[in-house]
C-alpha cells in the first residue's frame, strides 16, 4: 500500500515477495553508498521498530535485535536514485543519511536476514533467490516529500512474509545428509508498493545440512502470498552424501496466512504416523499441522 510518507523528528509512521520456474534474478547494477555525513544531509531514514516481532505477539521490537541486513533504496520517476545496502555489524546499522535535491521520491526499506541482497531496480519486484535461500522479510514503502528543511524520518517496518515450518518428529536415518524441499504457490517475489508476493508464481527451493541433528528437527520455509492467505505444495526429499535420494514425499495444500506460521508435523520416515495440523485465525497465533 502506498502511504505518504512526511513527517518531523519523532514521529513514527504505520507500514502499511510467468510460469511456474525457479526464480532466477537479473541483478542490478552497482549503486555506490551514500556518505554518512549528518552535517551535510538534509534527509534521514531511521529505522525505528519492527511490528510483529516474533510472530507470537503484537509487540514492538528494536532493528537491532533481529535482521541481519537492511536495504534503504529511494525512487524518482520510476527510477531508482540512491540506495544503501547495510550489515548488522556495520556502525550506524538501521540509519542513513542522503543529501537530496527537494522534490518527491519513493521510499523502500527491506529487512532481512538472507546471505546477500535482494533485486532492488523496481519497488514492484523485490527478488530474492534460492541460491542464497529467504528469510523472514520486512518492509516500507512510501513517499518522501523533501525540502530544504532538515528532517529525520522514523520508520515502522512491517512484515511480509509467511512462515511454513517442516517439522520431522521420527529419528533421520543415518546415511541422510541433507533435506531439500521444492515448493509452489507463494513467491520468492515481494512486491513492496503493496505488501503481498509479486506475479511470479515461482518454485522456491531451500536445501538444508541435516547430518548430526537430532530429532524433532524444525526446517523454515519462508514465501511470500499473493493474497493473505494460500497454500503451499512441497516436495521433500532426503539424500544422502552423495545426492542420491534416500526418500521423497510430497505434500499438497498445507495452509500458509502472512504474517502466521503454519507448524507442519509427523513422521517423515515412519508412514504409518501421518502428519496432521491445528490453526488459529488470530494474528500472533500458529498453525499447527501433522502428516
Amino acid at each position: 500500500m502506498k502511504t505518504s510518507f512526511f513527517s518531523l523528528l519523532g514521529c513514527g509512521l504505520m507500514m502499511a515477495a510467468c510460469l511456474l520456474s525457479c526464480e532466477k534474478p537479473v541483478l542490478d547494477e552497482d549503486v555506490a553508498p551514500v556518505e554518512q555525513q549528518q552535517d551535510e544531509a538534509n534527509v534521514v531514514l531511521r529505522v525505528s521498530d519492527f511490528r510483529q516481532v516474533p510472530y507470537t505477539t503484537r509487540a514492538l521490537v528494536d532493528i537491532t535485535g533481529y535482521s541481519e541486513r537492511l536495504n534503504f533504496v529511494l525512487y524518482q520517476n520510476g527510477s531508482k536514485v540512491k540506495s544503501v545496502d547495510q550489515a548488522k555489524s556495520d556502525t550506524n546499522y538501521g540509519q542513513v543519511a542522503f543529501k537530496l535535491s527537494p522534490g518527491t521520491y519513493q521510499v523502500l526499506v527491506i529487512a532481512h536476514s538472507c546471505s546477500s541482497n535482494p533485486t532492488l531496480a523496481h519497488p514492484e519486484s523485490i527478488q530474492f533467490t534460492n541460491s542464497t535461500g529467504y528469510s523472514d522479510t520486512f518492509y516500507y514503502y512510501g513517499d518522501l516529500e523533501v525540502t530544504h528543511e532538515v528532517k529525520t524520518h522514523d520508520i515502522t517496518l512491517q512484515r511480509a512474509s509467511a512462515l511454513l515450518r517442516f517439522i520431522v518428529n521420527d529419528d533421520l536415518p543415518v546415511n541422510v545428509i541433507r533435506m531439500h524441499f521444492l515448493y509452489t504457490g507463494g513467491s520468492g517475489v515481494l512486491n513492496a508498493v503493496t505488501g503481498y508476493g509479486g506475479e511470479i508464481n515461482s518454485r522456491q527451493e531451500r536445501l538444508y545440512r541435516v547430518d548430526g541433528l537430532a530429532s524433532p528437527l524444525t526446517l523454515p520455509l519462508y514465501t511470500f502470498l499473493q493474497t493473505d492467505e494460500g497454500t503451499l505444495d512441497v516436495t521433500v526429499t532426503a539424500q544422502n552424501a552423495d545426492n542420491n535420494t534416500v526418500m521423497q514425499r510430497k505434500f499438497t495444500g498445507i495452509p500458509v496466512k502472512r504474517n502466521m506460521i503454519t507448524e507442519f508435523s509427523g513422521s517423515f520416515f515412519e508412514h504409518e504416523n501421518s502428519f496432521s495440523f491445528k490453526a488459529e485465525t488470530e494474528w500472533g497465533g500458529v498453525i499447527e499441522q501433522s502428516y
